[in-house]
C-alpha cells in the first residue's frame, strides 16, 4: 500500500542516484538561500527535521564555509531518508475515529 500512495518510500526511489541528485540539489539551494538571507530560520528548520546537534556542530566546526550548504544538505537528506525508511518498515495505520 504504502508504495502506491507514496512512491517516496519505496526502496526503489530511495536508491536511485537520480532522485537522490535532484533532492540533494534543491535542498541545497534552498540552504543557500537560508544561511544567506535567514540563518536562524534554517536553524529552526535543521531542528524540527530533526538533525542532530552533534553533528551540525561538528560541520560548522569542520567543513569550509564554501562547503557548508552541501554538508548541511547531505546530513539533512540522511535523516529525511532515515525517516522515510522508518515509515516504510513502522506503518500506522489510519485513524478512523469520526471524532478525531
Amino acid at each position: 500500500m504504502g508504495d502506491n500512495l507514496f512512491p517516496e518510500y519505496s526502496e526503489h526511489f530511495l536508491e536511485d542516484s537520480d532522485h537522490e541528485k535532484q533532492w540533494l540539489e534543491l535542498i541545497q539551494q534552498r540552504v543557500e538561500t537560508l544561511l544567506e538571507k535567514d540563518p536562524s530560520l534554517l536553524f529552526s528548520h535543521l531542528y524540527r527535521l530533526d538533525v542532530e546537534e552533534s553533528i551540525l556542530q561538528n560541520i560548522l566546526k569542520n567543513v569550509a564555509s564554501n562547503q557548508l550548504s552541501a554538508a548541511i544538505s547531505e546530513e539533512i537528506w540522511k535523516r529525511q531518508k532515515a525517516r522515510m525508511m522508518s515509515r516504510k518498515n513502522n506503518p500506522q495505520g489510519w485513524i478512523l475515529d469520526s471524532d478525531f
